[in-house]
């Protein structure tokens, strides 16, 4: 199971496919009119075969309505420090029970 996770996650993150992969850039996903790129290694995150997670389109409608949600509610901007400046946000990766996420 790890070897397969850790294929995933080599298949997800190559430069190739995907240009600075470890950096969070979600516009790499849309074609230039603004639309969803088809793209067929997005679905490996929900495995292949016989083993393909049932829930997954569950999972695709959950995400939306979430972030629909909180972008209708709130204002979602960086923080500032006290002279008004905003603070970069910088994203890190941790291992958790031997994933690596």
């Amino acid at each position: 199971m790890n070897v397969c996770l850790r294929c995933y996650r080599a298949i997800l993150h190559d430069p190739e496919l995907y240009p600075e992969p470890e950096e969070f850039k979600p516009e790499r996903f849309l074609n230039k009119d603004g639309t969803v790129r088809e793209d067929p290694a997005i679905s490996l995150a929900f495995g292949i075969g016989k083993r393909i997670c049932p829930g997954r389109h569950f999972v695709d409608a959950a995400i939306f309505t979430v972030t629909s949600s909180v972008l209708s509610v709130f204002d979602v901007t960086k923080a500032k420090d006290e002279n008004g400046k905003e603070i970069p946000v910088e994203a890190t990766a941790f291992v958790l029970r031997r994933l690596f996420v």
